[in-house]
């Protein structure tokens, strides 16, 4: 299956790549036609409607590259900062995707604070993953990098939002259920140690 959703990645970015650079309207044409058929692909191995699947590349114009998605891990008192998103009821390390105009380290303070109401600083980054090779679930059509960053605590509140309904500290032996598709146990440990062992080597896919 993993094989066959990176072919129909492979597909959409070559419509995507096409699409952006061809003059020729016959051409076109088939770059469309190749849209339509890894849409199809999508949706089957999602086994969710093509028009769900065709509304995750609706805004996507231009050469295809990966999106970037930030998390934090914030250790306080051997304890890891979670939030409960509303999405899936599920627990997930605070973040989200990076922004245009934006740094990564501006990134993931604001999201941090966003997120959970904590104001943290000098994040460190410990690990860069492609999601594609990771078992995060469910998967995505989108290609995505996740950058992983220590953080330390300097002031705030928790304060919940429009996408958190719960906020906490957890102990590594005893996390809630998290929400698998923004963080896996492993990245869990992997923050864990990075905070034990500051000298431990950057993880890079």
């Amino acid at each position: 299956m993993s094989q066959w959703l990176a072919w129909a990645k492979q597909i959409q970015a070559i419509s995507q790549t096409g699409k952006t650079y061809t003059k020729d309207g016959y051409d076109l044409e088939r770059y469309e036609q190749l849209a339509d058929i890894s849409h199809q692909m999508l949706a089957s191995l999602a086994e969710q409607p093509v028009s769900r699947v065709e509304n995750l590349f609706i805004d996507e114009q231009g050469y295809p590259t990966p999106k970037v998605d930030l998390r934090a891990g914030v250790i306080v008192d051997n304890k890891i900062l979670l939030v409960r998103e509303r999405t899936d009821d599920k627990w997930s390390l605070p973040g989200g995707w990076a922004d245009v105009n934006e740094a990564p380290r501006e990134g993931i303070i604001r999201e941090v604070l966003e997120e959970s109401g904590y104001q943290v600083t000098n994040p460190k980054l410990i690990a860069l993953k492609d999601r594609a090779l990771h078992a995060y679930l469910p998967v995505s059509a989108q290609h995505i990098y996740k950058l992983f960053f220590l953080c330390e605590l300097i002031g705030g509140a928790p304060t919940l939002n429009l996408e958190v309904s719960e906020i906490g500290f957890f102990a590594l032996d005893n996390l809630p259920q998290l929400s698998t598709g923004r963080v896996l146990v492993e990245d869990i440990q992997m923050l864990f140690a990075h905070y034990k062992q500051p000298d431990k080597a950057l993880f890079i896919d």
